[in-house]
């Protein structure tokens, strides 16, 4: 998918809502944006103008970026007018920009795209300083919404004012939607004929980044415009809601899945002897594995239209939109069902109340099974088929089909299903060396998270198991990785001259060597932002010691058992004579829990760690 009036700088955005509270400077505050204003004055459904104009103080060398600009341009969005210039603390201007100083980049890692960014990059020599732009866009036929105003982009920022003017033809009606924004916008009569929007905010605090927080991108405050009903790229359509917009991306989908007639062949005769629907899917799913590759390609009605799936069939290659209409067609061929999905690898949720087509960013494919739904990702079918990946998992999405759009909500898998079992054999040696049987089981999440280990060669996959690991000289062999369905297995043999640490007559042996330590963040009492778990998971270690004969167990750890709202965890220990066995079980829930909870969950993870850290004691008897 792409982006629409490519008028703003590049600004992340986002959702919660904002009060007016006076900004208070911090020392780790890094720049405060004085002035940003945005005012579009629109002409007509096929031409607006925007102008922008961004005033910030940079405090110190931490905000040097945000002394770069950069500004989003195509074809249909031109940069007409440009000026810049910087001032020092006494007030003295040090440097000016014209529109000769700017850069014009097409570099892309895609195929065919007709996107360029202008930009200038500059350092500043010494802090603090005040960086002023202003720039003009010409947007022509492409005015499916407006600029979204975003006005902080960055942590550690704050805003003393900022201002949104929309200018429309009276006859032109226009939606407006508002996240993380307490007031909304005023609307007023400038003549006859025009209509103005406008929206201030005033000494908005800098956000700090925080961990277990929400991404900055949905904490932003955050406004969307855009025309009920326009004209884009030569084609017209409605946003009064979801269904009209699935209405207009119908349209351009409609009669682009003819197939030639040696590939219909082959479709069936893939599938023709199979006996349900989702083995038949299945079969086409690994042809489009096996004969396509995905390569963006951002041309025709603004980046909006997939190509043909003759084009694609042809060629081998598409982008989301075109993979995901490929095979779409592939299987209506063969007499299946599917349906085209927009959706956002972004933004969890979707305004439900006002459709556009700027919150979403990528499609992929959905087919209804009797008993079940398959979700596609149509651009990386080396996936598992139907698996959901962590990027649209639990995403809001729109459903398109020949009746329109509407809104639907991809699953997401049980904390508990996103499980990492570890079974780990340590052989000790009496020298304190160790022969280590590692096998490890990554499943749904966690397996995703393993994937780049199958893209490896067998030394890259020591050096990642090397790190996983905390073996001292550890010497692997017998290293294989293996995936089933939405599963990755990890094995290897492992021999270390110095696992345990001998002191005198005795041994200090860990307990498990298999897991990582966590990062113990710090308890602040001036937290912003609630608790946030994007990801639970389950993680079960299971691990047998064998001492050496002539030693004895001189002391053990403590069996644990600690339930929080955020998760649980359980840790026991058994001897069976010579051999030792440790099993460990974290459950981590995923959610949003209340900033008091802080505290609780450092302890948490601080006993986690130290039952990971944890060592037995073993005593020569002779």
């Amino acid at each position: 998918m792409k982006g629409l009036l490519l008028a703003l700088l590049i600004w992340p955005w986002g959702l919660t809502a904002w009060g007016q509270e006076p900004i208070a400077m911090t020392s780790s505050q890094k720049a405060v944006i004085e002035e940003s204003l945005t005012d579009v004055v629109c002409e007509s459904a096929t031409h607006a103008v925007a102008h922008y104009k961004e005033v910030t103080t940079i405090q110190n060398e931490q905000g040097a970026s945000l002394a770069n600009f950069v500004c989003a341009c195509s074809k249909n969005d031109k940069l007409s007018a440009f000026k810049g210039q910087v001032v020092d603390a006494s007030g003295k201007v040090i440097r000016k920009f014209k529109e000769s100083d700017l850069k014009r980049t097409e570099y892309s890692p895609y195929l065919a795209i007709d996107d360029y960014q202008m930009y200038l990059e500059y350092t500043p020599p010494t802090y603090p300083i005040t960086i002023t732009y202003e720039w003009t866009i010409d947007s022509r036929d492409n005015l499916i919404e407006f600029p979204r105003f975003c006005p902080l982009s960055d942590y550690d920022v704050a805003l003393k004012k900022a201002v949104y003017r929309l200018t429309v033809p009276k006859g032109m009606q226009i939606r407006h939607a508002l996240k993380n924004i307490a007031q909304d916008a005023s609307i007023t009569q400038v003549s006859q004929d025009t209509q103005l929007l406008t929206l201030e905010l005033t000494d908005l605090p800098a956000f700090q980044e925080e961990t277990y927080a929400r991404p900055l991108h949905e904490r932003l405050p955050i406004a969307y415009f855009a025309p009920t009903d326009f004209v884009y790229y030569g084609t017209k359509g409605s946003l009064r809601n979801w269904n009209d917009y699935g209405k207009w991306e119908y349209s351009l989908i409609e009669g682009s899945d003819a197939l030639p007639e040696t590939l219909r062949q082959k479709l069936h005769q893939l599938t023709d002897g199979l006996t349900t629907k989702r083995e038949k899917v299945e079969a086409v799913y690994h042809e489009l594995e096996k004969t396509t590759r995905y390569v963006a390609v951002l041309l025709g009605i603004g980046g909006q239209k997939p190509m043909p799936a003759a084009t694609v069939s042809k060629s081998g290659f598409g982008d989301c939109k075109g993979l995901s209409n490929y095979m779409r067609a592939m299987l209506k061929e063969i007499g299946i069902d599917s349906y085209y999905i927009p959706i956002s690898t972004t933004n969890r949720r979707l305004l439900p109340d006002f459709a556009s087509v700027g919150q979403m960013n990528h499609v992929i494919l959905q087919v209804p099974l009797e008993k079940d739904t398959l979700w596609l990702e149509c651009t990386n079918p080396q996936l598992p088929l139907g698996y959901v990946h962590e990027d649209i998992a639990g995403h809001d999405a729109i459903e398109v089909n020949e009746h329109g759009g509407r809104l639907v909500r991809l699953p997401v898998y049980e904390d508990s299903t996103n499980l990492m079992c570890s079974d780990i054999h340590i052989q000790l040696d009496p020298t304190g060396a160790a022969d280590i049987s590692f096998k490890r089981t990554a499943h749904n999440r966690q397996y995703e998270h393993y994937l780049p280990l199958l893209k490896m060669d067998n030394k890259e996959r020591q050096q990642t198991l090397n790190r996983m690991m905390r073996i001292p000289q550890a010497e692997i062999s017998n290293l294989d990785v293996n995936e089933s369905g939405a599963a990755l297995t990890l094995e290897a043999n492992i021999r270390s001259q110095k696992y345990a640490t001998m002191t005198g007559q005795r041994l200090f042996v860990p307990l498990n060597p298999g897991i990582n330590s966590y990062t113990i963040p710090s308890a602040n009492n001036n937290r912003q932002e609630r608790i946030w778990i994007k990801m639970g998971y389950l993680d079960e270690d299971h691990i047998s010691l064998t001492i050496p004969e002539g030693y004895e167990i001189e002391a053990l750890p403590k069996s644990e058992k600690i339930e929080k709202p955020f998760g649980t965890f359980n840790s026991s220990i058994q001897i069976d004579g010579q051999e030792i066995r440790v099993a460990y079980r974290l459950l981590m829930k995923s959610g949003d829990y209340d900033k008091s909870l802080f505290p609780e969950l450092t302890d948490f993870l601080k006993t986690i760690n130290k039952a990971y850290n944890q060592r037995i004691v073993i005593k020569k008897t002779s």
